[in-house]
């Protein structure tokens, strides 16, 4: 993935190059370079997504083994609080300042199982304090059962 993201940049790169050397020709052809602007900005919008693609794998890749078994995450302390703009993820809970450099709340959880949830069906889950809190607050019926260590 990180390959072909420095692909991507290395043909963005190319794309300019062919830009500045139409920009220095006569006046038709200057004129027909246009368009290689938004390519090569469209082309590293592409190594972007490719590279923040490759670092959710990553992320993935690297999830503890007690790692809650949400696939959501969630603000550690205060539960579902998270707003993502830009790539980044932020409690939005008054007075927490926790921040991640990546779309938190579409990668599973990575915090540590703390909790047995069970829902009012009787389904069993194992979560984080963050879900717990969550839990607490939206299901109706659940109990959550602290994990003794």
């Amino acid at each position: 993935m990180r390959e072909l993201a420095a692909r991507a940049e290395q043909l963005a790169d190319a794309i300019e190059a062919l830009r500045r050397q139409l920009s220095r020709g006569e006046d038709t052809l200057r004129r027909t370079g246009y368009r290689l602007d938004d390519a090569a900005g469209w082309i590293r919008q592409a190594a972007q997504d490719l590279q923040a693609t490759a670092s959710d794998m990553a992320r993935l890749a690297a999830l503890p083994t007690d790692a809650c078994t949400l696939p959501w995450g969630v603000c550690p302390e205060h539960g579902n609080t998270l707003a993502t703009s830009g790539g980044v993820t932020a409690c939005k809970s008054a007075g927490c300042r926790r921040a991640w450099g990546y779309n938190r709340d579409t990668v599973p959880c990575a915090e540590p199982v703390t909790h047995r949830l069970i829902d009012a069906g009787g389904v069993e889950t194992l979560v984080c304090d963050g879900h717990a809190v969550a839990a607490r607050d939206q299901l109706v019926g659940a109990r959550l059962e602290p994990l003794t260590p």
